[in-house]
């Protein structure tokens, strides 16, 4: 967490955890996984099982959602991301009638690994704050869920409005709900391996399920270009991979 603490001037330096269940070669130029070893009898994902301690939850909206579901997934203590639409009017929002939601993504994590306010460093340092959204389902909002969060979001808004001499474009609003979103904007960068998702799904019990796991959110943000071989090396040994994936892994992170 060292780099989380080095301020928002020198950016977040986020690693990623990465697993896997079987050795796999992905081929070059975007084309699907191609499975290179049987599951057999070898263990069954363990980082998420390692996830089962006391967990909060983080909502936040910060642009297309796609990103951030990569960016927070690969941040260790974080159990596991979604994908949704928060802050409209309209109980049921769906992608193409969002009733004034937002794109937003949710963050369950371990209190004792990575703290609320880390991961607002993550969230300002993956957009820009201070721009002009697109559109308003693109805009930028914390959706605190209790007054410790509401007080946390509320120091690092000061901060910036401190440091950069006006005040973000942020808005601090109260947490109510959070429809998830189709299954197709789910672990986006995962889903673009096709191959990987098949060996993936033959694991969980449903897609739901997927999305939801440790695992799910560590592989969707490693494909999506996040993470570090520090970190790699480090948690290697207990996400359950072969020997041909481990040496996938090793050959990708940098």
């Amino acid at each position: 967490m060292e780099q989380h603490r080095r301020g928002l001037g020198l950016g977040v330096g986020l690693v990623a955890a990465v697993a896997l269940v079987t050795g796999f070669l992905v081929a070059r130029s975007g084309m699907e996984a191609q499975l290179m070893e049987p599951l057999g009898d070898r263990p069954k994902l363990p980082l998420d099982e390692q996830m089962t301690g006391g967990i909060e939850t983080a909502t936040l909206a910060m642009g297309c959602f796609w990103g951030p579901d990569a960016r927070f997934g690969v941040v260790p203590g974080v159990v596991r991301t979604r994908v949704g639409y928060a802050g409209g009017e309209i109980p049921r929002p769906t992608y193409h009638c969002l009733g004034g939601h937002a794109e937003t993504v949710q963050v369950d994590f371990d209190p004792s690994q990575v703290s609320f306010a880390e991961l607002l460093e993550v969230f300002f340092s993956g957009h820009n704050a201070y721009a002009v959204p697109y559109s308003s389902q693109y805009r930028s909002v914390i959706f605190y869920h209790d007054e410790a969060q509401r007080l946390s979001a509320e120091g690092m808004l000061e901060f910036l409005t401190e440091r950069h001499g006006a005040r973000p474009r942020t808005e601090l609003v109260q947490f109510s709900s959070f429809t998830r979103a189709e299954d197709y904007h789910q672990k986006h960068h995962l889903q673009r391996f096709p191959g990987l998702m098949e060996e993936l799904l033959s694991l969980y019990s449903s897609f739901e399920a997927l999305v939801d796991a440790t695992v799910a959110a560590r592989l969707n943000g490693y494909v999506g270009g996040l993470g570090t071989r520090k970190q790699l090396e480090t948690e290697i040994n207990s996400l359950g991979l072969s020997e041909a994936g481990a040496r996938w892994f090793r050959n990708r992170v940098r």
